[in-house]
């Protein structure tokens, strides 16, 4: 299958891949093997959907595989949704939140820790292809997802810190598990901001930016309950903080930032970059690899950056690319020793064919060195 932009989609291609709608039970606004008419496409377009994967002759045998499965994507969900819910209903009575409130989440991170990373994958399918209007609980699961997936690298090749400041490799499988369920509630605090604040399309003012702004204190604020794993509330709490200490809210330098929050800093950005917005269209995956990679030492912790980018392809399988040569094609597999230059299958009007890029130096992608520059590497996403 292949990622085209949905206005450049045949009339009666069949889809690929599922497409998330705005159902917290999970359920797909379109399901995979869908025939693409006139109709559901406009309907695609005014979910805010802009790109689609199709299945077609032409790319047979690529199969971008996503970083979790369906099912799973679908449990977390439905269980962030409903933690989502109950905090809210927990505000509205002012009572405050426990541990047991986020068991939902909790359960659902487990199965992340369990899943994602498990057989060393990299260039995975991040793209989940959901709406602008569904931003805030599908960027939840795929921040978590992604930030499991660098921790799950990180610790298998050099362990974690403990309590007692020891390099551990022990219960691994636990850590990620409060990784995944911090990087789940991140912006639990963004549940005390007006939803038109949220959905705003245009600039905001400064009374508003201060309301995004102060989300990381009013999350760890909303969890100061025992019960809550310290882990959780400082990764809530710090994922917004740069690692030359330009972030907020505490402009906590390089490893006062605990490392969870420093891993959700990565997560958070990229994934902000490449999902479609109220505010801002998705950018290609090339894009938000170059502002991770460009921010290294500066935005971001440098080691989790290196793991990033061992891990996470510009161009991965299933991508749309035009080569320097004038030749067009999709990306029909990725090693993690040329993570940056790809197989691609070259599409023309003759028998389509594969070109290891690797052995051929002469040939560039076009994009990634000189065509549609990345955007200015930012402190704060919203």
């Amino acid at each position: 299958m292949r990622l085209i932009p949905l206005d450049a989609v045949p009339n009666g291609a069949e889809l690929g891949r599922d497409v998330i709608g705005d159902r917290e039970d999970g359920i797909p606004l379109l399901r995979a093997g869908t025939a693409l008419t006139p109709r559901f496409k406009e309907g695609l377009v005014r979910a805010g959907v802009h790109a689609v994967y199709v299945s077609d002759e032409v790319s047979r045998g690529i199969n971008p595989r996503p970083v979790m499965s369906d099912a799973t994507r679908a449990a977390a969900t439905a269980a962030v949704a409903s933690t989502f819910e109950i905090v809210r209903s927990a505000l509205d009575a002012g009572e405050p939140l426990t541990g047991e409130m986020l068991d939902n989440a909790g359960a659902v991170a487990g199965r992340m820790a369990g899943e994602i990373g498990r057989d060393g994958d990299v260039a995975l399918a991040l793209a989940d292809m959901s709406s602008a209007d569904h931003y805030t609980l599908q960027h939840a699961i795929d921040v978590a997802a992604l930030g499991v997936l660098i921790g799950q690298r990180l610790y298998r090749e050099r362990g974690y810190l403990d309590y007692r400041g020891e390099r551990s490799f022990e219960r691994i499988e636990r850590r990620l598990a409060s990784l995944a369920l911090g990087l789940l509630i991140q912006d639990i605090g963004k549940l005390a901001i007006p939803r038109e604040v949220l959905a705003k399309r245009d600039p905001l003012n400064d009374y508003e930016w201060a309301l995004i702004q102060a989300h990381p204190l009013t999350g760890a604020e909303m969890l100061r309950s025992e019960s809550v794993s310290m882990l959780v509330k400082t990764t809530v709490r710090s994922h917004h903080e740069r690692w030359d200490g330009g972030g907020y809210p505490d402009g906590k330098v390089a490893d006062e930032t605990h490392e969870h929050a420093r891993i959700g800093a990565v997560a958070d950005a990229y994934d902000a970059i490449t999902s479609e917005r109220p505010h801002a269209h998705a950018r290609p995956a090339h894009v938000g690899v170059r502002v991770i990679r460009e921010g290294r030492g500066t935005l971001f912790d440098p080691e989790v950056v290196d793991v990033f980018s061992k891990i996470v392809a510009p161009y991965p399988p299933g991508d749309a690319i035009e080569l320097s040569d004038g030749r067009g094609g999709v990306v029909a597999s990725v090693s993690e020793d040329e993570i940056d230059r790809p197989v691609v299958r070259v599409l023309g009007d003759g028998q389509p064919y594969e070109l290891p890029l690797a052995e051929h130096p002469e040939v560039r992608i076009l994009g990634w060195e000189d065509m549609d520059p990345a955007p200015e590497p930012r402190r704060h996403w919203k």
